[in-house]
């Protein structure tokens, strides 16, 4: 009776040793685990052509505030913040992010796929190429 007394006191200290790494709020809330595209992304790299466009702004980030506002927000070196909204839709299969914005004097439709908590902006204006990466802040 006393082995078994030992044995099971022994399980369950080595169950509360355990345990607590499977903390519930390290593991994140609800939203993070059913929707975890929604947060917030800073612009890592950003060029047109040749050109760094990053020399140019203190921040550029998209921030996906819900599960259909998106919002550009920006600033100029200098300047003042600046916040572009609109809408967005994402496909969870396939975790494809696509928007329809007007930002810097361009208006396009834009998609792109969300992986590993990054993602790339990708658009030819006139004869050059906007790559934008982005990633979780």
């Amino acid at each position: 009776m006393k082995r078994k007394f030992l044995f099971v006191t022994v399980i369950f200290a080595l169950l509360l040793t355990v345990l607590p790494a499977c903390d519930a709020q390290k593991a994140g809330s609800l939203k993070a685990m059913t929707r975890p595209y929604i947060a917030q992304y800073e612009c890592i790299s950003a060029t047109l052509g040749s050109e760094n466009l990053l020399d140019k702004f203190d921040y550029i980030e998209v921030n996906l505030a819900d599960k259909k506002e998106l919002e550009v927000i920006y600033k100029l070196k200098g300047g003042e913040r600046k916040i572009v909204t609109t809408t967005y839709e994402f496909d969870t299969e396939t975790r494809e992010l696509s928007a329809d914005i007007g930002i810097f004097g361009y208006r396009f439709k834009q998609c792109a796929k969300i992986e590993n908590g990054k993602f790339t902006v990708t658009k030819a204006i006139g004869l050059k190429q906007l790559i934008m990466n982005f990633q979780l802040k």
